[in-house]
């Protein structure tokens, strides 16, 4: 179908671009502190919420090879904190795990992103692009997309250009007809146009651009100035 457009496939980074991320992590942390009462009381003696905090971010600084794997260093850090508390088990960091990303993936899209990709579908290929790992199905937009990708051992996160070859690969695409939307200057735009697509940032907190960066092409500050640019037309 003819766009308007240049692009053949567009594709979508997720957190605080299709909704707030902030404010879901909070309550997924908080639930999963909740969950520590119940199952792991250990660690709920050891920590309040602001000293479990503090764990995870100096764990995280301690595992600098992680950054950008959102779920393998989750995973590896409720391992590490069981483990200092003398619980064994991969069950509990399975289910630990299963807990948070539930709560994680508990989210209030931004008004539009619904129709939004309803309307795109069929005009452009949709890919979602993100190095977090909300669940898709169950947020109910997985529907809309053809091909999600999330890093994992071998597909390295952005800004690398993996996980952006490997859309265009599927589409069978060159990266010129990628257009790459994510509220990241660095993990999304300079990923995009260092892999030579283009990207539109998605800055709908009006923050001034970082100078030492080469700018996006297009920048939007609402899911409807993206429809706008996405479709000229304004049909669906």
């Amino acid at each position: 179908m003819t766009t308007g457009t240049p692009w053949k496939v567009v594709s979508f980074d997720l957190d605080d671009t299709f909704w707030d991320c902030a404010p879901v992590i909070e309550r997924a942390e908080r639930a999963l502190y909740q969950w520590h009462r119940e199952h792991t009381p250990r660690i709920a003696d050891a920590h309040d919420e602001v000293s479990l905090g503090e764990y995870r971010r100096r764990f995280r600084s301690a595992n600098p090879h992680l950054a950008g794997y959102m779920t393998e260093i989750r995973r590896a850090g409720i391992a590490a904190l069981l483990g200092e508390h003398d619980y064994a088990g991969e069950h509990l960091v399975d289910a630990a795990m299963d807990w948070f990303l539930h709560h994680r993936s508990d989210v209030e899209l931004y008004a539009g992103v619904i129709d939004l990709l309803g309307a795109l579908q069929g005009r452009y290929g949709l890919a979602a692009i993100t190095n977090g790992n909300a669940n898709l199905e169950q947020i109910g937009i997985e529907e809309h997309f053809d091909i999600v990708l999330k890093p994992e051992p071998g597909l390295p996160p952005k800004p690398d250009a993996a996980m952006f070859s490997r859309c265009c690969a599927h589409f069978g695409i060159a990266p010129s007809s990628l257009l790459h939307i994510g509220d990241n200057p660095l993990t999304d735009v300079q990923g995009a146009l260092r892999f030579g697509a283009e990207a539109v940032w998605f800055n709908q907190q009006k923050s001034p651009w970082p100078e030492a960066q080469a700018p996006a092409h297009h920048e939007v500050a609402s899911i409807a100035e993206l429809s706008a640019l996405l479709l000229p037309d304004g049909a669906p």
